[in-house]
């Protein structure tokens, strides 16, 4: 079999546009956002979001070969999305002219956790059958990103996401999914997202929710209970480990082989399955897998000097995670790797200009190894000083 790209990116795909807030210091958001306010801002960025650019794109910067995969309109938007994928990429994405181009404005007010303005629009209609066999035979692992922006995924119980990774893991490729926040008072937000998850992890090797997203949709009353302690504070903020451990455990139980999920500010968390089941990855599979093997760590994030926006930072994270794994990094180097993606993501407006090819960003974790420090009052974890991790319980 000849494999012509590392990493097929899937999904979702739209047009960002970041009004910059260069002259408003940081507030709190109720403070910015009155009727009637006038904001003077400091220009617009432009630039591909969703998982296909966000972490596709990302993948490509860091040194690895792309295609991707997606549903987009012949519009104005789709023209300037069709210049930026060309330029990354080298490749077009066959546009649909019954379709429209999907798009978010990016609200990124310093001090605030970003607010966005999206339309899903042709995405909505991107169904298994956009992902062909042929295209699955020439790559090493395919990533597919926010389910719950395209209406085809999650309707009639999720039957289209299951039959896209069943028939990638038929084709020996890796799998790993990336999830988005639904809108509770949207369709999506209505759906029974672990009936979902239920049938569609035995297919996925790596499943990358955030903690926000994990917990909205496999333990909804703990969600509720956290959402109303924020007070709209960062989710994040009101982070408990031993919650953060039960979803791994219950991910892995679910049927993936490794569960990353993403933290916001404090890190990022991951849990890995037994050899047996890593061997079964697929192509894409760690080099090593007796050292990847029954690992359950915490990475804190890098410290961000000139922070610009969060846009895409979680994104971007599981990009360095992805091609640290396939280029046979061991599981703590790529963690960092992970985290010191994200942190270079942080420096910009948009979501992948700050970035670096992989062999550099890995020599900044060891050049830069300034970290967040966060408590983790966990039972039985122990910060490792050798690979500047936490391993969460006994090893």
């Amino acid at each position: 079999m000849d494999i012509e790209y590392d990493v097929i990116a899937a999904g979702h795909i739209c047009l960002d546009m970041s009004p910059k807030f260069g002259f408003l210091k940081s507030q709190k958001v109720e403070d910015v956002f009155i009727p009637g306010r006038l904001i003077t801002m400091n220009g617009v960025a432009f630039s591909p979001g969703g998982p296909v650019a966000n972490t596709g794109f990302a993948i490509a910067r860091l040194g690895l070969k792309v295609l991707p995969v997606a549903s987009m309109g012949n519009d104005e938007f789709g023209d300037i999305l069709g210049k930026i994928i060309k330029r990354e990429v080298g490749v077009s994405i066959t546009r649909k002219d019954a379709a429209s181009t999907s798009y978010s404005f990016i609200l990124s007010v310093p001090g605030v956790d970003r607010i966005i303005l999206h339309d899903p629009a042709g995405n909505n209609d991107f169904c298994s059958e956009d992902v062909r066999i042929e295209v699955l035979n020439k790559a090493k692992l395919m990533h597919f990103g926010y389910p719950p922006l395209i209406r085809e995924m999650y309707i009639n119980d999720g039957a289209e996401l299951v039959a896209l990774f069943k028939k990638a893991k038929q084709t020996g490729i890796t799998t790993s999914l990336d999830m988005s926040l639904p809108d509770t008072e949207t369709e999506s937000g209505k759906v029974s997202w672990n009936d979902i998850l239920e049938k569609t992890l035995p297919y996925v090797d790596i499943f990358m929710p955030s903690i926000e997203e994990a917990l909205f949709m496999l333990d909804k009353a703990e969600y509720e209970r956290v959402k109303r302690e924020t007070h709209g504070e960062d989710f994040t903020q009101h982070l408990d480990m031993r919650k953060l451990c039960e979803l791994g455990q219950r991910i892995i139980d679910m049927g993936s082989a490794m569960a990353l999920i993403k933290c916001g500010a404090n890190g990022i968390y991951l849990k890995t399955a037994g050899e047996e089941k890593l061997e079964k990855m697929g192509r894409a599979r760690p080099s090593d897998i007796v050292n990847w093997a029954n690992k359950e760590v915490f990475r804190e994030t890098y410290a961000v000097k000139d922070f610009k926006s969060a846009l895409a930072g979680g994104d971007t994270t599981i990009a360095g995670f992805l091609s640290a794994m396939i280029k046979g990094y061991n599981i703590y180097d790529a963690v960092k790797i992970a985290c010191k993606t994200g942190a270079l993501c942080c420096t910009t407006y948009d979501s992948i200009s700050g970035l670096l090819p992989l062999e550099e960003i890995y020599q900044r974790t060891l050049d830069e190894p300034q970290r967040n420090i966060i408590d983790i009052n966990l039972e039985n974890s122990s910060f490792d000083n050798d690979n500047l991790v936490w391993n969460l319980g006994e090893l």
